[in-house]
């Protein structure tokens, strides 16, 4: 199902459980009354939805900033790649042809295959044969003179920073906030659409309208805030641009000047 779509059935649904709890329990003596004072519902009010924006608030800025590294990390690998690439244009024709080869299926095999296994919360196993593939076959390169240990010295540093990206990026891909704020942030927004049926609502027409709108709110502000939990689901996670990128570099590598 499209991420829109659950996105939209959850604001629906938001709105359909306000409407049955101000029908319901708008229709009370104490609602029809008016007993309850304008000062406590507008008091009780007030630390309710400054309690659901600060949950809300810390939910939204927490994945943001998770998103934003994951993000960034994903270029700093892009360009760790490209530096690889360079490097080992200084190796022998056989070993550099080998090499960016390589590179080429590693890249391939990230920005493809793995990205479908970060949405499930997990990374490719074939990618990381594939990046120790690569680091064996720089190692393995014969260097005996200048040239080649130079370029074989800065391929292996360019690797070593993709592995730790790479590492850095497993780990990217399992961080998530705590349980305990969406059980929070669930439990404040429902008593948030309950509190004006449970503190005097009548179930008239307009009272019932500005209610819905209210349950259709909190439930998109939950909903957002899930879909940007983890840094690598769509539509709001991180994208392969910055692979994408790497193979448009390649290409401009292997380019003769």
């Amino acid at each position: 199902m499209s991420i829109y779509v659950v996105s939209l059935l959850a604001t629906v649904g938001g709105g359909c459980l306000a409407l049955l709890l101000g029908r319901f329990l708008g229709t009370g003596r104490r609602a029809a009354a008016g007993e309850f004072g304008g000062q406590a519902q507008s008091l009780i009010g007030a630390v309710l939805l400054s309690s659901f924006i600060l949950l809300t608030g810390f939910q939204v800025a927490g994945s943001w900033s998770a998103l934003s590294d994951a993000r960034e990390g994903t270029y700093d690998e892009a360009r760790a790649l490209a530096d690889a690439y360079w490097a080992v244009g200084g190796l022998a024709p056989a070993d550099r042809a080998r090499a960016r080869e390589l590179l080429r299926v590693y890249t391939g095999e990230v920005r493809g295959a793995e990205f479908h296994e970060l949405a499930r919360g997990r990374t490719s196993a074939a990618a990381w044969r594939d990046l120790d593939a690569v680091r064996s076959a720089v190692r393995a390169a014969p260097a005996t003179t200048a040239g080649p240990q130079t370029a074989k010295a800065a391929a292996q540093t360019a690797l070593n920073s993709v592995y730790q990206d790479r590492t850095e990026r497993a780990a990217q891909v399992k961080g998530q906030m705590p349980r305990v704020t969406w059980i929070a942030m669930l439990v404040v927004g429902a008593f948030l659409v309950a509190f004006p049926a449970l503190l005097g609502l009548t179930a008239t027409p307009r009272h019932l309208a500005a209610l819905c709108f209210v349950g259709a709110v909190v439930a998109f502000a939950i909903c957002f805030s899930a879909q940007l939990n983890s840094a690598f689901c769509q539509p709001f996670g991180v994208r392969p641009t910055a692979f994408t990128l790497a193979t448009t570099r390649f290409s401009q590598l292997d380019t003769p000047r």
